[in-house]
């Protein structure tokens, strides 16, 4: 039997966009957020979202940072972005909020992960913020009083709106599949969101993933979309990211 072409979409990690969030119960943090972002805030601002892995904390920051570019940089505070080291992004960052340049969020992931040295430069940048008017957003895995982080960072970090993201249930995240299905005009069977949850992680981003890929083949073969179907997409998936 001919080796099936997996979706191109399927080889690569999702990519977070502000359409496939679903805010649960964490409504109040997620309009604060865009409130600060899109709302055109005057003078500083701040706020820190902090939660267990899963919660989403990436997730939104990098999807407003994908769709709205002239609003919202990310920055990883625990890893190189664009071939520079998070110290060095984030002195830029710094250097360009004294000069003014306040027009986009400042969005910091993994503050807590971060080494001395971006550990420092995130304590200016906070500075250059109050300074300039600036905004900055910032996650962590727990709440700013509970960090282990240099004591005048963590302060700063206080002094923000500070939002607890929780993560969504099963039901919420079986619903936003078959909304995701029901956008994309592909029929899908309660059966077919059960049997992803039973034999895939529950990440909501890569569910939607194949959903998408699914999709995409229901198309090409001009078939229904069945548990046959999904499962030669996911063994056809399995067999390709095995390492060898």
């Amino acid at each position: 039997m001919e080796k099936m072409q997996l979706p191109l979409n399927l080889l690569e990690p999702p990519i977070p966009h502000l359409a496939d969030g679903v805010a649960g119960r964490n409504s109040a943090a997620l309009h604060a957020l865009a409130d600060l972002i899109d709302g055109g805030a005057h003078g500083f601002a701040s706020i820190t979202l902090w939660g267990a892995p899963g919660c989403g904390k990436t997730f939104w920051l990098k999807a407003w940072s994908n769709d709205r570019p002239d609003q919202a940089s990310y920055i990883d505070a625990g890893a190189g972005h664009a071939g520079q080291s998070p110290a060095l992004h984030i002195e830029n960052a710094v250097e360009r909020l004294r000069q003014g340049a306040t027009a986009r969020c400042l969005m910091i992931d993994n503050i807590d992960t971060a080494d001395a040295q971006t550990a420092h430069q995130l304590f200016q940048l906070y500075n250059a913020g109050r300074e300039s008017g600036g905004r900055i957003v910032s996650t962590a895995s727990r709440a700013p009083l509970h960090l282990g982080i240099r004591d005048d960072l963590r302060t700063r970090l206080g002094q923000s709106l500070i939002f607890e993201l929780h993560e969504l249930s099963d039901a919420e995240k079986k619903a936003a599949l078959l909304d995701r299905a029901q956008r994309l005009g592909l029929p899908l069977s309660e059966e077919i969101i059960n049997y992803l949850f039973t034999r895939l992680p529950r990440d909501l981003g890569r569910l939607m993933q194949i959903i998408d890929g699914l999709n995409e083949l229901t198309l090409s073969r001009q078939r229904a979309a069945t548990i046959p179907l999904l499962k030669e997409l996911l063994d056809s998936l399995h067999a390709t990211t095995r390492p060898v």
